[in-house]
């Protein structure tokens, strides 16, 4: 057993037997050796609960520690200033917490890790430009090219250094001038900029290319598009702009859009053997904002039979939350060699609570043994 220090948490980074970390991810924390997931399609969105100082920041530093490097992984903390307010000019209209903590989380997840290369996510790079078109209207071009060039980086699959990272520079930089020259006139420039994405996103013979044109059309089978990737996207953009339900609905897309990328980097028997194990995304404070809104999103689509991936851990203030009402609820001893859950019809069962208790101070034998 690997805990870092976290005494009394052997039922979450225990390896022999597993403990539930391992059991979720398929890899033993820190070994990096596979192991059997106690749930082969859907695993629990595991919440772990308590007041201050129970050490919830902590396991899921810890877990990053564990895992980093070996299988995409991302950590946010959503009391973050990041995710309290839009960066210096960007109209409110077009962002908000949850579309910072998508973006956020998809270039920590994009990173190498051992034995595979970056992962791609061009279907949440046409969804936030569209996004993103909503807020540019004031012409402001050096901050729309900026905007621009960090949501298309998400397609960059090199790394750096590599002939790859120059030709993803290139287009890049080619692709963010296409959009800018779409700004023209004045108002709302959401559907030439969406146009030029997929004019762009459509060129090209090459794998990148390919993966781009499946992207975009994966928008046809938004509600209401009838089929039409290009009014797909302009009703996600719409919906965002519009606020209340409307932009929830847009942001769960968003959502969707990230886990969807990341699902195809696991696609195939190839991409399997390189990719052991399941992704990681590490959400502390999830009771603000930005992690109410990506809980929802995952455990309704969980709900509707829209499968993911990924293995997610949050760190939760309190013992509970309204949206997670239905949640199971064990004892961290229960869940050291099978967690017995299983979702049942509500949204919030998809979830398991798991209350932390304060840590164990290691006795003097311990920690001279460990010297």
């Amino acid at each position: 057993m690997h805990s870092g220090g976290l005494h009394g948490r052997g039922a979450l980074f225990d390896t022999d037997p597993p403990g539930l970390v391992a059991r979720l991810v398929g890899l033993c924390p820190f070994q990096h050796g596979p192991t059997p997931l106690e749930y082969a399609k859907e695993p629990p969105f595991v919440v772990f609960t308590g007041g201050p100082g129970l050490g919830k920041s902590a396991v899921l530093g810890e877990l990053r520690a564990a895992y980093q490097g070996h299988t995409p992984l991302a950590l946010i903390d959503c009391e973050d200033e990041l995710f309290a307010r839009p960066p210096a000019r960007r109209p409110g209209e077009a962002w908000s917490p949850v579309s910072q903590a998508v973006l956020t989380i998809a270039e920590q997840l994009a990173e190498p890790v051992a034995g595979a290369g970056r992962i791609a996510f061009p279907r949440l790079t046409a969804g936030l430009l569209a996004v993103a078109a909503g807020g540019w209207r004031d012409r402001d071009l050096p901050r729309i090219r900026q905007e621009a060039e960090r949501i298309l980086l998400l397609n960059d699959t090199g790394s750096s250094g590599s002939w790859v990272a120059g030709f993803t520079g290139r287009w890049v930089g080619r692709v963010s001038t296409r959009l800018v020259d779409a700004l023209s006139g004045t108002g709302l420039v959401v559907e030439p900029i969406i146009e030029a994405t997929l004019e762009v996103f459509s060129e090209g013979v090459t794998p990148t290319h390919r993966r781009l044109r499946k992207a975009a059309t994966w928008y046809r089978d938004c509600p209401s598009a009838g089929g039409n990737p290009k009014l797909g996207l302009i009703l996600l953009s719409g919906h965002f702009r519009a606020g209340g339900d409307s932009r929830t609905h847009a942001e769960r897309y968003l959502v969707r859009a990230l886990l969807a990328d990341l699902d195809d980097a696991y696609t195939g028997a190839v991409q399997r053997t390189h990719r052991p194990g399941r992704p990681v995304v590490l959400v502390d404070n999830v009771q603000a904002t930005a992690g109410v809104g990506l809980i929802g999103s995952v455990l309704r689509d969980r709900a509707d039979g829209i499968a993911d991936r990924v293995a997610f851990f949050a760190g939760l203030r309190g013992d509970g939350h309204p949206s997670l009402h239905n949640a199971a609820r064990r004892a961290l001893p229960e869940v050291a060699r099978a967690t017995g859950w299983e979702p049942g019809g509500t949204v919030s069962s998809h979830a398991l609570l798991v209350p932390l208790p304060p840590p164990t101070t290691p006795s003097p034998q311990v920690v001279e043994a460990g010297r």
